[in-house]
Protein backbone atom coordinates (compact mmCIF):
# COMPACT_ATOMS: atom_id res chain seq x y z
CA UNK A 1 0.00 0.00 0.00
CA UNK A 2 1.64 3.37 -0.67
CA UNK A 3 1.36 6.14 1.92
CA UNK A 4 -1.18 8.93 0.98
CA UNK A 5 0.32 11.64 -0.74
CA UNK A 6 -1.21 13.97 2.25
CA UNK A 7 0.37 12.38 4.85
CA UNK A 8 3.68 12.15 3.02
CA UNK A 9 3.20 16.17 2.88
CA UNK A 10 2.23 16.10 6.14
CA UNK A 11 5.15 14.45 7.82
CA UNK A 12 7.84 16.62 5.27
CA UNK A 13 6.51 19.79 6.44
CA UNK A 14 6.86 18.53 10.07
CA UNK A 15 10.18 18.06 9.51
CA UNK A 16 10.82 21.07 7.84
CA UNK A 17 9.43 22.70 10.45
CA UNK A 18 11.55 20.91 13.39
CA UNK A 19 14.79 21.75 11.08
CA UNK A 20 13.70 25.78 10.79
CA UNK A 21 13.25 25.10 14.70
CA UNK A 22 16.67 23.77 14.97
CA UNK A 23 18.31 26.56 13.34
CA UNK A 24 17.46 29.15 15.87
CA UNK A 25 17.93 27.25 18.48
CA UNK A 26 21.48 26.23 17.26
CA UNK A 27 23.63 29.03 19.59
CA UNK A 28 21.52 27.45 22.60
CA UNK A 29 22.84 23.86 21.22
CA UNK A 30 26.20 24.46 20.82
CA UNK A 31 26.56 26.45 24.17
CA UNK A 32 24.26 23.90 25.85
CA UNK A 33 26.07 20.88 25.09
CA UNK A 34 29.90 21.46 23.96
CA UNK A 35 31.24 18.19 25.23
CA UNK A 36 29.13 16.21 22.85
CA UNK A 37 30.57 14.35 20.11
CA UNK A 38 27.97 14.43 17.30
CA UNK A 39 25.09 16.57 18.11
CA UNK A 40 24.08 16.24 14.80
CA UNK A 41 22.85 12.30 15.47
CA UNK A 42 20.92 13.74 18.28
CA UNK A 43 19.20 16.49 16.68
CA UNK A 44 18.35 14.38 14.02
CA UNK A 45 17.30 11.59 15.97
CA UNK A 46 15.03 14.07 17.82
CA UNK A 47 13.34 15.68 14.55
CA UNK A 48 12.82 12.20 13.25
CA UNK A 49 11.37 10.38 16.68
CA UNK A 50 8.72 13.52 15.98
CA UNK A 51 8.11 13.15 12.78
CA UNK A 52 7.56 8.98 13.56
CA UNK A 53 4.92 9.93 15.80
CA UNK A 54 3.12 12.30 13.56
CA UNK A 55 3.19 9.60 10.63
CA UNK A 56 1.47 7.04 13.01
CA UNK A 57 -1.12 9.70 14.31
CA UNK A 58 -1.85 10.59 10.65
CA UNK A 59 -2.57 7.06 10.19
CA UNK A 60 -4.70 6.55 13.04
CA UNK A 61 -6.34 9.46 11.93
CA UNK A 62 -7.36 7.29 8.95
CA UNK A 63 -8.51 4.67 11.15
CA UNK A 64 -5.39 2.64 9.63
CA UNK A 65 -2.29 0.79 10.13
CA UNK A 66 0.77 1.62 8.78
CA UNK A 67 2.42 -1.36 7.14
CA UNK A 68 6.36 -2.52 7.16
CA UNK A 69 6.48 -1.21 4.30
CA UNK A 70 4.90 2.38 4.58
CA UNK A 71 7.37 2.47 7.58
CA UNK A 72 9.98 1.78 5.09
CA UNK A 73 8.90 4.28 2.87
CA UNK A 74 8.92 6.94 6.02
CA UNK A 75 12.73 5.88 6.50
CA UNK A 76 13.15 6.88 2.47
CA UNK A 77 11.45 9.92 3.32
CA UNK A 78 13.25 10.93 6.85
CA UNK A 79 16.47 10.24 4.99
CA UNK A 80 16.89 13.33 2.43
CA UNK A 81 16.34 15.69 5.45
CA UNK A 82 19.98 14.19 7.34
CA UNK A 83 22.32 16.06 5.29
CA UNK A 84 20.34 19.23 6.38
CA UNK A 85 20.56 18.20 10.16
CA UNK A 86 24.36 18.08 9.29
CA UNK A 87 25.10 21.36 7.68
CA UNK A 88 24.53 23.42 11.02
CA UNK A 89 26.81 21.41 12.67
CA UNK A 90 29.91 21.45 10.44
Amino acid sequence: MAIPVDIVEFVEKHIKLMISQTETYLPFIRVAFPYSNNIADGVYNLIIGSALSIFVNQFAMKMKYPTAEDFTVFGKISLKFRDQVDQFFK
